[in-house]
C-alpha cells in the first residue's frame, strides 16, 4: 500500500508558502508538556475571537442561536454541550440532528471555539448541531475524552424531547481531526450495543474530516510498501501537526496504544459489521492522511458506502488559509457530505453507486 503521491507539493501550496513563509512554522512552537495549558489557552482564545468576528462578518449570527447546556456523565461529573439552531424564520428542518465532535488533538476546544463551524453547518443543512465539550488532555488523560463522547451520545439519544430534537429518523455524526477518533469510537460502541442489547441503530451517516483514527504508537507500518512512504514519515515536518505536536498530543493522551477505542481504523472486520455510510475528507500532506485512506479502503472492501475527497499536497487543517482554492473546495465538499450523512437510507439511494474517490489537485 502506498498513498505517498498524494503528499507531493502542488503549485497552490508552493505559492502560498512563498507569499506567507510563516505558514511553514505553524504548530512547531510551544510543544513542551509543561506548556500544554498555556498553549491551550492561547489557541482557544484565538479560535474563539476569530469565531466571533467571522460570525459577525458573515451575518450568520443573525441566522442561528446558541445555547450551552450541562449534561450528567457516568463519572459523576458534568460536561457542556453547545447547541446551535436555526433562528426562527431561517431554514430549519426540525427532524435533522447533527452530532459534532470538534478537533484540536483532544487538547484544544471549548464552548465557543467552534461556533462559526457550527453556524455554517446549521446554515448548510438546516439541522440542529450539538457539540459536546469533552474533557481535554491538559487536565484529563484517556479515557476521559472517549467516555465523555459516549455519554454525550447516549444522553442525546435518550433526551430528544428536552433537547427539542428528534432522533426518530436518525442522526448524522461528524468528527474533525481528533474529533473523528471520538466519532468513530462512538459508532463502534453503538454497533456493539446494538448487537448485544438489540437497541435500534440511529446513525444515518458519518463524516470523518482530516481524521485521526489510529494511535500514533500502534501505527501499522507493515501494511505499507515501506515505512518511508507512510504519511507519518513523509509528512512529519509539515505544518499544523508536525512530529513535535504529534508527540505532545500522544504524551498528554497517555493511553494504551492498543486500546480498541483509540484505533477504530484498525477495528476487526467483525466489529465493523453494520458500519454506516461514511464520507472522508483527507489532506494529502497530513501525517494523518493514511489513517483515513486505510480505513476508507477497508470499509469499501467490506461493501460499506464510503466516499473520499482528498486534497493533494495540502497539510492538516489547511482550511485556515482561506485564500486556497482547496479550502473553497473543502467547504463545498463538507456541506455535501453533511447533507449526505444526515439523509435517511433508502433502497434507491443505496443502489446509486455513490462510492467515489475524488482527488482535488490545484493546477
Amino acid at each position: 500500500m502506498d498513498f505517498s503521491h498524494y503528499g507531493e507539493a502542488t503549485p497552490e501550496w508552493t505559492r502560498l508558502i512563498e507569499e506567507n513563509p510563516d505558514a511553514l512554522r505553524e504548530g512547531f512552537e510551544g510543544n513542551e508538556i509543561s506548556n500544554a495549558s498555556s498553549l491551550r489557552a492561547a489557541v482557544d482564545g484565538a479560535r474563539s475571537k476569530a469565531s466571533v468576528q467571522l460570525l459577525s462578518e458573515s451575518g450568520l449570527d443573525k441566522q442561528v442561536t446558541f445555547q450551552t447546556i450541562k449534561i450528567p456523565c457516568k463519572g459523576s461529573h458534568e460536561i457542556p454541550i453547545r447547541v446551535c439552531r436555526p433562528r426562527a424564520g431561517a431554514r430549519a428542518t426540525s427532524n435533522k440532528t447533527l452530532l459534532f465532535f470538534h478537533g484540536g488533538g483532544l487538547l484544544f476546544g471549548d464552548e465557543t471555539t467552534d461556533d462559526i463551524v457550527m453556524a455554517n453547518m446549521v446554515a448548510g443543512t438546516g439541522a440542529v448541531v450539538l457539540n459536546p465539550v469533552y474533557r481535554h488532555t491538559n487536565t484529563h488523560s484517556h479515557p476521559a475524552q472517549t467516555d465523555d463522547a459516549w455519554d454525550a451520545f447516549e444522553y442525546i439519544r435518550s433526551n430528544g424531547e428536552s433537547l427539542q430534537i428528534s432522533t426518530q429518523q436518525g442522526i448524522g455524526l461528524i468528527g474533525v481531526s481528533a474529533g473523528a477518533l471520538l466519532a468513530a469510537g462512538v459508532v463502534l460502541r453503538h454497533l456493539e450495543q446494538n448487537r448485544s442489547e438489540g437497541t435500534r441503530p440511529i446513525i444515518n451517516g458519518l463524516v470523518l474530516s482530516i481524521p485521526w483514527l489510529i494511535h500514533f504508537d500502534n501505527y501499522p507500518y507493515h501494511l505499507f510498501a515501506s515505512r518511508e512512504v507512510t504519511s507519518m514519515v513523509q509528512c512529519a515536518d509539515r505544518p499544523v501537526i508536525p512530529l513535535e505536536r504529534v508527540k505532545l498530543m500522544n504524551a498528554l493522551l497517555n493511553g494504551n496504544p492498543t486500546d480498541r477505542v483509540l484505533n477504530p481504523g484498525l477495528a476487526p472486520e467483525a466489529e465493523l459489521k453494520g458500519w454506516p455510510k461514511t464520507w472522508f475528507l483527507i489532506a494529502g500532506g497530513d501525517p494523518l492522511r493514511d489513517d483515513g485512506l486505510l480505513f476508507a479502503s477497508r470499509l469499501r472492501d467490506m461493501g460499506v458506502r464510503a466516499r473520499v475527497n482528498i486534497y493533494t499536497g495540502l497539510p492538516h487543517g489547511f482550511r485556515r488559509w482561506t485564500s486556497l482554492s482547496g479550502s473553497k473546495a473543502f467547504d463545498a465538499n463538507t456541506m455535501e457530505a453533511l447533507n449526505w450523512a444526515l439523509a435517511e437510507e433508502t433502497g434507491a439511494e443505496a443502489s446509486e453507486g455513490e462510492e467515489e474517490w475524488s482527488e482535488y489537485v490545484d493546477k
